[in-house]
């Protein structure tokens, strides 16, 4: 997939969620979400911040422990969600879990900049965690089709777990580029 390809499907995700989620439903098979998406969008957005900081060298360790902390979040939460979704079916679930997660943590990562704003960043952190919880809604009704209470039941615990872990990882970066560019 090129970058064409990239930009194309964070436009898509983040204006036409629903229409995403239905056309790619077949498509995102046989795609690694990781390697293919979610990996350039992080590194996209840690190249964004670093004019913001100061120095850089601090700017660049600060890139990549963003980077670090992100993919970290990302495969927590996977295997966090994989194993809520049970034992039964987290084999044939698992790719589906994880191509729900690079796409939908989309907002989350694009307004990591916004970490620099001052208190305006509590806000703006806040509408991208909402709006991700959205997206994986949508997201999980069309990827993990399952009509019952169960699946009702996994989708709000799931959204206390990306709100919780998006928020930890927000804080952690916020408090580092704080500590790191106080020297």
């Amino acid at each position: 997939m090129g970058v064409k390809w990239l930009f194309a499907a964070i436009f898509s995700v983040l204006f036409r969620p629903d229409a995403f989620w239905r056309e790619a439903r077949e498509r995102l098979r046989e795609l690694n979400a990781m390697k293919e998406y979610a990996a350039p969008v992080i590194a996209i957005v840690q190249f964004v911040k670093l004019p913001f900081i100061g120095a850089p060298r601090m700017a660049m360790l600060l890139a990549v422990i963003g980077f670090t902390v992100d993919v970290a979040v990302l495969w927590l939460l996977s295997g966090a969600l994989v194993s809520l979704a049970g034992s039964a079916r987290s084999e044939s679930i698992r790719q589906e879990i994880m191509t729900l997660l690079c796409f939908s943590l989309t907002p989350v990562w694009l307004v990591e900049p916004f970490g620099f704003a001052g208190a305006w960043r509590w806000l703006v952190m806040a509408a991208a965690i909402v709006y991700t919880l959205f997206i994986a809604r949508i997201g999980m009704q069309t990827l993990l089709v399952n009509g019952d209470r169960v699946a009702e039941a996994f989708a709000g615990k799931s959204a206390v777990l990306i709100a919780t872990a998006t928020m930890i990882a927000f804080l952690l970066q916020s408090g580092l580029i704080r500590f790191f560019t106080s020297f």
